[in-house]
């Protein structure tokens, strides 16, 4: 894949790179640092790794003015896709589909020959997002599961001839995601050990996306919303990451959307599996984990960030959340 980032008028180049195209048959674990700082652009940190049929790649981006991202990929590849933290939208320009990422979301793509472009502008909070690519024949190796949900995606791809994803809509990453995620990322094994502990771990992911995409799918009819409700409460999800400081009630947030109380309790745990305010405590969670660790922000700063008027109460939410107190996490 080859990514080309340019000024706003694209007449200027500010970085090009030629990432890894086949990881097939690769013996050995490769591991590579790219970082792109500039004062007046903003910064772009990518961490990668490869190993047969598998390559990860963390990004976390924060931009002080527009530019536009460009993306040309003329190898087929499967896609596990995390948005953690802020923002971002991408536009296919070969399929003429638009994909629209918010913080705690993820998706499984097939995209053949993909060519696509990122627009950003100035971020307050930096873009991070982790994606898990698979090779064809890495893929291949999970045709004949006996999984119904991915013989219907392997169906769907041979029906279309670019982009295929598992859920029309993004799905909320779930807090043994999140977890799942953090291990990953924090891994310090080298060698054949850290190519057994991430490749382990990364399938463990892909079975919990299968599982959530599979307990929304089986639904009962009784139960489904209509599409223009569905969409409401996706509105609602949205309006929750925008205020996660100060957010609305229910009712507030009910009224925001236009649906009643009742539906969209009832709806938002149907599609996320978790109340609307369960949703909320484990966004200002990880929130608050990453101004900790990568902001260094003071904990009383954090605390109030995420919505907390006493910082003892943060104190516990966090330590009953991660087992340890911001302030030893700030500090470790």
């Amino acid at each position: 894949m080859k990514i080309t980032i340019n000024d706003s008028d694209l007449e200027e180049i500010l970085f090009e790179k030629d990432f890894h195209a086949a990881y097939d048959g690769l013996t050995d674990i490769v591991e590579q640092e790219t970082l792109l700082f500039d004062n007046r652009i903003g910064y772009t940190d990518i961490s990668e790794i490869w190993f047969d049929g598998v390559h990860t790649l963390r990004r976390r981006t924060q931009l002080n003015q527009e530019v536009c991202l460009n993306a040309k990929s003329e190898s087929s590849v499967f896609e596990m896709h995390f948005s953690l933290a802020g923002n971002a939208e991408v536009e296919s320009l070969n399929s003429k589909v638009n994909y629209s990422f918010g913080p705690q979301q993820h998706n499984f793509y097939y995209s053949s020959n993909f060519e696509g472009k990122f627009r950003g502008g100035k971020q307050d909070v930096p873009n991070d997002v982790f994606e898990i690519h698979f090779t064809e024949n890495y893929f291949n190796r999970f045709v004949d599961s006996e999984s119904k949900t991915i013989d219907r995606f392997l169906q769907s791809i041979d029906k279309q001839e670019f982009n295929n994803y598992l859920s029309p809509h993004n799905m909320p990453i779930t807090a043994q995601m999140n977890l799942i995620l953090s291990e990953i990322n924090q891994c310090q094994r080298k060698g054949v050990l850290k190519r057994l502990f991430l490749e382990s771990k990364i399938l463990e992911l892909f079975m919990l996306q299968i599982e959530q995409f599979e307990s929304v799918q089986a639904t009962p009819a009784s139960e489904k919303f209509k599409k223009e409700d569905v969409e409401k409460i996706y509105h609602a999800q949205r309006l929750l990451e925008q205020n996660i400081a100060q957010p609305y009630s229910l009712l507030e947030l009910a009224h925001k959307v236009g649906l009643n109380d009742f539906k969209l309790k009832k709806g938002f745990k149907m599609l996320f599996g978790t109340t609307v305010f369960g949703y909320l405590h484990e966004i200002r969670m990880q929130q608050s984990k990453r101004m900790l660790l990568e902001e260094n922000k003071p904990v009383k700063e954090v605390a109030a960030y995420c919505g907390y008027q006493y910082v003892q109460h943060f104190t516990t939410a966090f330590k009953n959340k991660f087992g340890i107190t911001p302030g030893k996490l700030a500090h470790s």
